[in-house]
């Protein structure tokens, strides 16, 4: 990440490229996960990209063998999912393309590979940006609209450990990650759209790259987001969540 912004031009050109074939008011998918994976080359130029695929390719063959939310877990947890690695601060974290290298992410980016890699097996799930936190919702059979409120999950999946959990579950996290400040609400439940997804992976780069002093990721950060314009919509995750990593 010493390297120059500048030196970026090239992925830089793609990132806007590729930004026109994600909505953002759409869902989290497909076109959404293949837009950050030319992010995380805007970030690091050595990135493997073909070893990301290729683990995201793994995942979606595993949820396939068995698409029950119990199956999705444990396909996590075999393909070596789960974790924020030796240290949550870091800016790889924040990145899915990262992520899938890797295997450790913040729960917003281990949360959309899993709704992505399900998808691709056949299986809807809804990312949902909790405060601090992000899960993975299983929906009832009415399912819920986009970017609205929705209480008719069964159960959700908690990416980061990874298990599943419950609403009572849900409560302990919102509560335990704003110290009490904050209880769970059928607003924080809203399903996320391509958009929010965008957005909250931005205020997670800048804040990795304010926690860690590091000016050539907050100058590089900053030209994203003139690159991708618009499309940075506010994060409606909360405006405590805006602060934190997540």
């Amino acid at each position: 990440m010493g390297e120059r912004w500048a030196d970026r031009g090239p992925q830089l050109a793609r990132l806007s490229e590729r930004l026109r074939t994600a909505d953002s008011q759409g869902p989290a998918d497909r076109a959404l996960l293949d837009f950050l994976l030319v992010l995380g080359e805007v970030l690091d130029p050595d990135l493997d990209d073909a070893a990301a695929r290729r683990a995201l390719d793994g995942l979606v063959a595993r949820i396939a063998e068995d698409p029950s939310p119990r199956g999705v877990v444990r396909a996590l947890s075999e393909k070596g999912f789960g974790g924020a690695g030796r240290t949550f601060l870091s800016w790889r974290n924040s990145s899915p393309a990262h992520t899938l290298v890797a295997g450790s992410g913040l729960p917003l980016t281990l949360g959309l590979i899993t709704v992505v890699a399900a998808a691709e097996a056949g299986v809807s799930l809804d990312l949902i940006g909790l405060p601090f936190h992000v899960v993975v919702g299983c929906p009832t059979a009415a399912g819920p609209a986009m970017g609205e409120s929705f209480s008719g999950h069964d159960t959700y999946i908690d990416a980061l450990v990874p298990s599943l959990c419950d609403r009572t579950a849900l409560e302990q996290i919102v509560e335990r990650n704003s110290r009490g400040r904050l209880s769970l609400d059928p607003s924080m439940l809203a399903v996320m759209t391509a958009g929010d997804v965008i957005a909250r992976v931005m205020n997670n780069l800048e804040n990795a790259a304010n926690a860690g002093r590091d000016l050539p990721l907050l100058g590089l950060v900053r030209v994203i987001r003139a690159v991708i314009g618009s499309q940075d919509a506010p994060d409606r995750s909360g405006a405590a969540a805006r602060h934190l990593l997540n």
